[in-house]
């Protein structure tokens, strides 16, 4: 059975939080982290994971995109091949489909982690796309215990320094299509969307400093024909510490592995096997993703399609496919609409500098 919104979370959470406070005799407690303004009942709520059955592998944890969730996003392709191949899952949903302030969002991704941690014993390999390859990296950066938790962060088409496409007058329309939103109101957005522009207050701090802090393992993949996620060249916004060779990250563009190679945003974060078998390589090696290790182009390009039809039927993915049913109860999403960027949260400052 599915440990849909684990009774244990939220004294798992706890607990980690007590650990951190005990240091040995005579050393002194860690400053403490940032307050979450979500409620917690809310934040344990947005978790859910099969068993921990598996000590031999890391968890995996995986982060939806923006105007989807977590088990929409993965529950199809991520979730069918990782349980088959032995690995504990955990599925995030972030409030609204990403819509809303990404500082928020990322207290779902502090609370996720600190559990899954505390609840398997283990260190936590986190699989991402889109927003939930970029956001991800503020909980890393403001929340130490996130930073802990985590062994492999894998990051699939991430605009971690913003994206420069127009997304008003080409995606909005369709998007509020999508999510029953009808028309807004002249001058708003939805918070998240200011967050995305490549100057805003959230990429210029989460950017500020280490963009890559911790004892983590990050590999950033993306695609040359990402229509969201622009620029691609001459420097990726999917990049992470760019031209400084740090042997914890890799940049992998899937097209410097198998030129021509069509890949989209979409495809990329939900149906692409090159990244799923460049993500594993990740999670079952030391260090980031490895083109070479994972087979190099000559088995990388030749992937076909995964049929997941069979692996759908295994009784834990059964079990998820009713957490989707029950999200599309919830109706229509608040769009968190805004006249403007929202302020960066009060410890931004001490954490960065004014």
């Amino acid at each position: 059975m599915i440990q849909a919104r684990s009774l244990k979370a939220l004294s798992a959470s706890l607990l980690v939080l007590l650990l951190q406070a005990c240091g040995g005799g005579g050393t002194e407690a860690p400053p403490p982290e940032p307050a979450f303004t979500a409620a917690q009942a809310d934040l344990d709520d947005a978790l859910n994971c099969t068993p921990f059955t598996h000590p031999e592998r890391p968890p995996v944890l995986l982060v939806h995109g923006t105007t989807t969730t977590g088990s929409e996003q993965y529950t199809l392709f991520y979730t069918p091949q990782l349980v088959a191949l032995g690995y504990d899952v955990c599925i995030v949903t972030y409030p609204d489909r990403g819509l809303g302030d990404m500082q928020v969002s990322a207290e779902y991704i502090v609370n996720a982690l600190r559990s899954v941690r505390a609840q398997s014993g283990r260190r936590v390999a986190m699989i991402g796309h889109s927003q939930g390859a970029s956001m991800p990296r503020w909980a890393l950066k403001f929340w130490p215990s996130a930073r802990d938790a985590v062994e492999d962060f894998v990051l699939i088409a991430g605009p971690n320094h913003g994206t420069t496409v127009a997304l008003l007058p080409t995606l909005l329309p369709t998007l509020l299509e999508t999510l029953g939103l009808g028309a807004l109101p002249i001058g708003t957005l939805p918070e998240a969307l200011y967050q995305f522009v490549p100057e805003s207050a959230f990429v210029t701090a989460v950017n500020t400093g280490d963009e890559t802090p911790g004892d983590i393992d990050y590999s950033s993949i993306y695609t040359q024909f990402d229509e969201l996620v622009r620029p691609v060249s001459p420097v990726a916004t999917a990049a992470l510490d760019a031209g400084q060779n740090n042997p914890r990250v890799a940049n992998i563009l899937l097209q410097d592995i198998c030129p021509g190679y069509l890949s989209t945003h979409l495809i990329i974060g939900t149906s692409d096997p090159i990244p799923f078998a460049l993500a594993l390589d990740a999670i079952n090696n030391p260090g980031p993703a490895n083109v070479t290790r994972a087979g190099g182009p000559s088995a990388l390009c030749g992937l076909l399609p995964v049929d997941v039809t069979a692996l759908l039927q295994a009784p834990l993915v059964r079990g998820l496919l009713e957490i989707v049913a029950s999200e599309f109860e919830n109706g229509v999403p608040n769009p968190h609409l805004a006249a403007r960027e929202p302020p960066l949260m009060p410890y931004v400052a001490a954490a960065t500098g004014p």
